[in-house]
């Protein structure tokens, strides 16, 4: 397994392998934002995702989307490879697969030895090794493409758009959904159901979550008080963060932070 920083085809490949000795697991939580492919070449299983759960052989692919969960049991005989990755163009590449949130599985790739593509081989930083990783990727996802591929790029593109936008103002506390709207110019309704078929989420929802990202990040720095952290990831009222905080983590402000701090000793 390994990890790479962003390529130069504008995603980044998180980890990669198989479950030779990983056994069973479970995993995607709330906050994670990438992607998550894996294609079983041998025996059969069954996995739960978001609550749904499907029947799996060999051949069969599926996809955790950001934000999801998923479980793997019931195996029999099970070997699977997976890729993990994220990324702003990662979204036009899903969208050019017949993989969605509510149709997350694919069956019968039929391509001889397919999980030797799950093997990107080469571990390095050098501009080099990374485009040969970037191409290894997308020579994966093209089987999928050209087996699979989708029916529409419209919810693509806006999707792709609101959350460069997001990206860039969530910080923002007066920054909302109708800003969104009004810089792409639609509808608020129609970029919700968009939005929510490419991401699983609503929009309001994926701000909320940057936003609780970026203050998991700030509240490891002790120089900066829980109020600092708030108004620092888009949040006018702390009190009103520290809900929404624990609604999303588990744990308050406070917590979680005595938390990071007792692990660093």
């Amino acid at each position: 397994m390994e990890t790479y920083k962003k390529n130069l085809i504008d995603f980044m490949c998180h980890s990669f392998g198989n479950n030779e000795k990983q056994g069973e697991f479970s995993e995607k939580t709330a906050r994670d934002e990438s992607y998550k492919l894996i294609y079983i070449y041998s025996g059969n299983c069954t996995v739960d995702i978001d609550g749904k759960s499907y029947a799996l052989e060999e051949g069969c692919s599926f996809v955790a989307f950001p934000y999801s969960r998923f479980r793997i049991y019931n195996s029999s005989g099970l070997r699977y490879c997976w890729i993990e990755f994220s990324g702003f163009e990662v979204t036009g590449i899903m969208g050019r697969i017949a993989i969605t949130q509510t149709h997350p599985v694919v069956r019968d790739m039929n391509v001889e030895h397919f999980e030797e593509l799950f093997d990107l081989g080469e571990r390095s930083e050098e501009p080099c090794i990374r485009w040969r990783v970037g191409g290894r990727i997308m020579v994966l996802m093209s089987y999928y493409m050209e087996r699979y591929p989708g029916k529409t790029m419209e919810s693509t593109g806006y999707v792709i758009k609101a959350r460069r936008y997001i990206e860039d103002h969530y910080t923002d506390p007066e920054f909302g959904v109708k800003n969104v709207a009004e810089r792409l110019k639609i509808d608020r309704s129609h970029l919700y159901r968009l939005f929510k078929d490419e991401m699983g989420i609503s929009v309001i929802d994926y701000i909320i979550h940057r936003r609780i990202a970026r203050a998991e990040i700030l509240l490891s720095n002790a120089a900066l008080s829980v109020k600092d952290v708030a108004y620092s990831c888009g949040f006018s009222d702390q009190m009103y963060f520290s809900r929404v905080f624990k609604k999303t983590n588990g744990h308050t402000p406070t917590q979680f932070r005595e938390n990071v701090f007792s692990h660093m000793v």
